[in-house]
């Protein structure tokens, strides 16, 4: 795996992951103005800025998913038609929620791979024989 990929693919991961934070805090704040019965413009700004976070999530999971396949094609990650069906089938709260939790759990697991695959042993330690044994 090319080092410049997984770099590549850190970045990505932690725009999605500041993106989708901030996302699921205006969802969360959303969620409350409307529990709480404030007035219709507070749950209408609520409202409007939680839709605000939705397409950034959606770039930064689409980005995260061309990277993740151009590692592993076979990966399971989530790309840019599928969220857009889930958005307009569902809502746009779902698609950014569960989509890029998904696409980050498996650029996890990439980036775990790549890790222990860049620290696998090799052939440049070459242990000294112990004494009197040859």
């Amino acid at each position: 795996m090319e080092p410049c990929v997984v770099t590549k693919l850190q970045k990505q991961r932690k725009r999605l992951l500041q993106s989708y934070v901030i996302h699921v805090a205006w969802f969360t704040a959303m969620i409350v103005t409307a529990v709480t019965q404030a007035s219709k413009t507070t749950i209408a700004a609520a409202i409007l800025l939680a839709l605000v976070t939705v397409p950034p999530v959606i770039a930064y999971a689409t980005a995260v998913h061309r990277t993740c396949r151009f590692i592993d094609p076979r990966a399971k990650t989530i790309g840019l038609a599928p969220m857009l069906i889930m958005t307009v089938l569902f809502t746009p709260f779902e698609s950014g929620l569960v989509v890029p939790a998904k696409n980050l759990w498996v650029s996890g697991k990439l980036l775990r791979q790549a890790l222990l695959a860049g620290q696998a042993p090799n052939s440049s330690f070459k242990p000294k024989p112990l004494r009197g044994s040859a």
